[in-house]
């Protein structure tokens, strides 16, 4: 019997005990959007299953046929034991584009993430000097 990819990461996060809000901090997707998914409302990119799959500690093709065997290793580091104000934080649905890019960043090349880097670093800097000027006019 063919079990939907939202089933299917339904009864996985259900096992691991987890709330959609906790998978949802976990995979750095909106709690809206998880619980769209798992009503088979939406279906995820790529991207959005792989960082679901890796939320839930399972692979991706684990999680897409629901024949393929898998078996869940521990996790730890609940958001729980956060502290409250990025509790608040990652739950708020506008912490949405700033998780997104975390996710995104996190995957990038040592090269590539030193010049993000670097230019942060110039775009600050130039930032701090408008501001400056403008202060001073």
């Amino acid at each position: 019997m063919y079990e939907s990819f939202g089933n299917r990461m339904r009864k996985i996060r259900i096992a691991r005990q987890w709330s959609q809000q906790e998978l949802s901090i976990r995979a750095g997707i909106s709690t809206p959007h998880i619980s769209s998914i798992e009503r088979d409302k939406r279906h995820p990119s790529l991207e959005y299953a792989q960082r679901i799959a890796n939320a839930l500690g399972v692979s991706l093709h684990s999680l897409c046929d629901s024949n393929a065997e898998f078996r869940m290793p521990r996790m730890h580091n609940s958001p729980e034991e956060l502290p409250l104000h990025m509790q608040n934080f990652i739950l708020n649905e506008s912490a949405f584009p700033y998780l997104e890019a975390a996710q995104c960043m996190s995957t990038l090349s040592e090269e590539d993430t030193r010049f993000l880097k670097k230019l942060i670093e110039i775009l600050a800097q130039r930032e701090r000097a408008l501001s400056t000027v403008n202060q001073t006019l």
